[in-house]
C-alpha cells in the first residue's frame, strides 16, 4: 500500500474530477464547493491484488471511499460483496465507535480516498447543518440498499436450500 496526500499536489487527480462530475452517493446533493473540498480531505491510498485494506474487528476511526478499483467485503472466508468506484466503505464512521464488521481486500491494483473521523467532523463543524443533515441521508440511503442487497441474498440463498431435496 502506498499513500499519498493528494490536497498537497498541484494538480487535481482524475479520480477527484470523475467525482466532480458525478458525486458518489455519500455526496449526493452537496453543492459543488462542498463535494470538491470533501474530497481533497480524503488521503488517497494505492492497494495491490490481495492487499487488505481493512481488518475484521479493527476500531472505526475511518472510512473509504473506492476511487479507482474494486474491492471486496468478507466474513468468515465468504465474499460477502463487491464494490466499485463511487462506493464508501464505512460510511458510518462519523456516529459508530464499534469494531469493523468484516475484512476487505483489493481485487487488482485500486485507489481508495481514506477520510478521518476528525478531520471529516471538522468539516462539518464549519458548514451550515443542513450539509450534515444531507450527509446523514446519503448514508441512511447507503445503508438501506445495503440492507436490501443483503436481503436478495439472503432469499436467494433460502431458495436454493429449499429446492435442495439434500438438505
Amino acid at each position: 500500500m502506498s499513500t499519498e496526500n493528494e490536497s498537497s499536489g498541484d494538480l487535481m487527480s482524475d479520480h477527484i474530477k470523475k467525482f466532480l462530475k458525478e458525486p458518489p452517493l455519500l455526496l449526493k446533493n452537496f453543492h459543488y464547493e462542498d463535494v470538491l473540498e470533501f474530497l481533497e480531505l480524503g488521503l488517497e491510498e494505492r492497494f495491490q491484488s490481495d492487499d487488505i485494506i481493512l481488518n475484521e474487528s479493527e476500531y472505526v476511526n475511518s472510512a473509504y471511499l473506492v476511487a479507482e478499483g474494486k474491492v471486496a467485503i468478507w466474513k468468515d472466508n465468504i465474499q460477502l460483496a463487491t464494490l466499485s468506484d463511487g462506493n464508501f466503505l464505512g460510511e458510518a464512521f462519523l456516529f459508530s465507535k464499534n469494531n469493523r464488521m468484516a475484512k476487505v481486500t483489493a481485487e487488482g491494483d485500486c485507489v481508495l480516498l481514506r477520510y478521518e473521523r476528525y478531520e471529516a467532523l471538522n468539516f462539518f463543524r464549519k458548514k451550515p447543518e443542513k450539509l450534515f443533515n444531507i450527509f446523514t441521508k446519503n448514508i441512511i440511503e447507503i445503508q438501506q440498499r445495503k440492507i436490501s442487497n443483503m436481503n436478495v441474498q439472503l432469499l436467494n440463498l433460502k431458495k436454493r436450500l429449499l429446492n435442495d431435496s439434500n438438505w
